[in-house]
């Protein structure tokens, strides 16, 4: 019999990073049909498997389980996998698992894995099973605000897309996804070098739940940089790219510009900075690295953009971090994160991640952001906006994973909120009477290419989950 791990392992295999999901949709439901398990599929590909109750559960509360079926899918440059056709490439060291030069997609890809474990394993004993299976979460929530839930009848359900042992997470943040385009020209210049900076070894992280940790910005940073190097001589942009997802911390950026100021003075300028930007995130950042390489080019191809200065204002004008801390608990309320910084055909484009525990918080973060970048010329776009997930007085189901983890483990979990989105507060929206709660093992460094799956970690909350879904009273 397979257990969550082999299930892991399987998704592993099929590519599966947000919006290629049909491999991975079709995966679950030929997986259904080998279980003889009823099975729904959407237009949007998410998936819904449910199990008939034990003999003796018949008359319990369902039980749901539900997780996410995409990743988000980073991995190192120079790393030569496809992540749209290619499985990841797996390793095991010192009891974790990782994957080889790319992101692992823990998250969230062990919740499914656990989910189908409880749905085969024909000795585990349970009410009625119901586990949803979404797409695109890391994106905007798509799949969890196009499903249609008119016939789930589970009162309990357990969200398993969090990524901490022993903690209980009981509300969440919400969110919004705002998107900005400075539309551009480019005219054919030469200040006489070009230049490639490029600033790496930064951290990164998930902006949910690194985002207290004030861990440096790549895109941030590189517009310092700019208005920096705008004082040794005339420059303009001819590139400039940073971030992959809008809810990961930016690791790492770069820009190619054309200058008249000579390498000598160019380089002393760019390394002053990496000095004081070293300086100013001593403790927090220990490798960040810019490094100034000179191009050889012929100066008739050479095309910058007009609007160079606006870039550095907007990249140095932006909030970004944490906006706001909650006044009862120590816990973020307010936080921004610029995550992708593009530049192409249409012009230089900026992708936010806006999050607040808070409504109206989260609507004065949007007017303020948004009115920075209309000054500055820039037009806007919403998506992906999602609701948070409010703390509830009475929760059975709590109370049944808080007393199901004194037993197994003999201490106290932790029951408290987080910062990062989850799909929760959308389905309690579609089924108001849901009692939910997240759990979730030890993954770190989600949505970067040095996560890590804790084995042991995974094991113990696996038993958790089964001794939730078997208890009777």
């Amino acid at each position: 019999m397979k257990n969550t791990m082999d299930y892991f392992k399987e998704i592993c295999a099929i590519p599966h990073g947000s919006y290629n999901i049909d491999k991975i949709s079709d995966y679950l439901v030929e997986f259904a049909k080998q279980n003889n398990l009823s099975c729904r599929q959407d237009e949007l590909k998410n998936v819904i498997i449910k199990k008939e109750a034990s003999k003796g559960y018949e008359n319990l509360p369902g039980i749901i389980l539900q997780g996410h079926m995409d990743m988000v899918a980073v991995k190192d440059e120079g790393v030569e996998i496809d992540m749209e056709k290619e499985g990841l490439n797996l390793c095991e060291e010192g009891g974790y698992l990782f994957a080889k030069g790319t992101s692992l997609g823990g998250d969230d890809g062990i919740a499914v894995a656990m989910a189908m474990e409880a749905l085969a394993n024909e000795e585990l004993l349970h009410p009625e099973l119901e586990c949803i299976f979404t797409v695109n979460e890391e994106v905007g929530m798509d799949g969890a605000v196009g499903i249609d839930l008119s016939d789930i009848k589970g009162k309990y359900l357990i969200n398993i897309d969090s990524e901490e042992e022993g903690v209980i997470t009981t509300s969440c943040a919400g969110g919004v996804r705002l998107l900005s385009l400075l539309e551009l020209k480019r005219e054919k210049k030469a200040h006489g070098s070009v230049y490639m900076v490029e600033i790496k070894g930064l951290l990164g992280g998930h902006s949910g739940t690194s985002i207290h940790e004030k861990r440096a910005n790549a895109c941030i940073v590189l517009g310092r940089l700019l208005k920096e190097i705008k004082k040794a001589g005339e420059t303009d942009i001819i590139d400039i790219t940073g971030g992959e997802k809008d809810n990961a911390i930016p690791k790492a950026a770069k820009m190619i510009i054309s200058t008249d100021a000579p390498f000598e003075s160019f380089a002393k300028s760019v390394n002053e900075f990496d000095k004081k930007i070293n300086e100013e995130y001593k403790g927090i950042e220990e490798e960040i690295k810019i490094s100034v390489t000179p191009i050889e080019d012929n100066t008739d191809n050479i095309f910058c953009i007009d609007k160079t200065d606006v870039i550095a204002d907007i990249l140095t004008s932006v909030p970004d971090g944490v906006i706001k801390m909650c006044d009862s608990i120590d816990m973020v309320e307010t936080s921004l994160n610029l995550g992708v910084m593009r530049l192409d055909a249409e012009g230089f484009k900026l992708d936010f991640c806006l999050r607040s525990s808070v409504a109206r918080e989260k609507e004065a973060l949007k007017e303020r952001l948004g009115t920075i970048l209309a000054k500055k010329g820039c037009k806007l776009a919403l998506t992906g906006d999602y609701p948070g997930w409010e703390f509830r007085e009475v929760s059975p189901l709590r109370e049944r994973i808080v007393s199901c983890y004194r037993k197994l483990y003999n201490k106290e979990p932790a029951v408290c909120g987080v910062h990062a989105g989850l799909e929760c507060g959308i389905l309690i929206d579609k089924k108001s009477d849901l009692d939910c709660v997240s759990i979730g093992p030890n993954i770190l460094n989600i949505h970067t290419t040095g996560e890590k799956l804790d084995l042991e970690s995974v094991e113990r909350t696996r038993k958790l989950l089964f001794e939730v879904i078997s208890k009777k009273d």
